[in-house]
């Protein structure tokens, strides 16, 4: 299903809400994920000539449709949960593995769970906001492409260690009507995750450092 529809049949769902109060915020938007990535050369359990140095990855930013729960907890303090539909980031490769281009993809489901701030007072047209709180990264259908295995001399299967780490935002909520509200926000997170790549006995590991960086624009209403 394409995200163009995703997001009809969640606005449709959003408008059917007639009842509304302050406790409750469901919001959906699109997010941009911008992925900052940083890696260690590839080691290797095989000939150093099978893995020439320098060889690295880089993983690509993406985009996709965003949703999340807030619960206010009293005019200043919420909870607020994110999650989206997994986007596929690509892979590719750094330093000897630049010419193979992409080289795997991967999905990630990233649940993050913040406590807000809101700043000024309940029920005021422009309302920033500031958030911590923790990520969960859970990497998989990592698939690595033809030329990956022509790289790695053969089929290759990889896999990415989940991630748990701190994350926090800052946003601003502009309220439209009683029930409306249009919302922007930046999200960072700390997603650090061990790499292995496999092809027959050879191992090739790395750890990724993705620093990602995530800004959403969507709207909210109360229920």
């Amino acid at each position: 299903m394409k995200i163009q529809q995703i997001a009809a049949g969640v606005a449709l769902a959003l408008v059917s809400m007639a009842a509304f109060s302050a406790d409750n915020v469901l919001q959906v938007g699109v997010s941009y994920i911008g992925v900052h990535s940083k890696s260690a050369d590839f080691t290797s359990n095989g000939p150093a000539f099978l893995t020439p140095q320098p060889a690295g990855i880089n993983v690509a930013d993406a985009t996709t449709l965003s949703i999340g729960y807030t619960r206010h907890l009293d005019q200043n303090w919420d909870i607020n949960v994110l999650l989206g539909i997994p986007p596929q980031h690509s892979i590719k490769g750094r330093g000897t593995l630049a010419p193979f281009g992409e080289i795997s993809t991967v999905k990630q489901a990233g649940p993050t769970v913040l406590v807000n701030y809101n700043f000024g007072k309940e029920g005021a047209t422009w309302r920033p906001y500031v958030g911590v709180g923790v990520n969960f990264t859970h990497f998989y259908a990592i698939t690595s492409t033809a030329s990956g295995n022509l790289a790695s001399g053969g089929p290759t299967s990889t896999t990415l260690k989940n991630s748990l780490g701190a994350a926090a935002q800052a946003g601003l909520n502009l309220k439209v009507t009683d029930q409306w509200s249009l919302n922007a926000s930046v999200a960072l997170a700390r997603v650090k995750t061990d790499m292995v790549a496999s092809t027959g006995s050879i191992d090739r590991k790395t750890q990724i450092d993705l620093r990602p960086v995530v800004f959403t624009v969507g709207v909210s209403t109360g229920f």
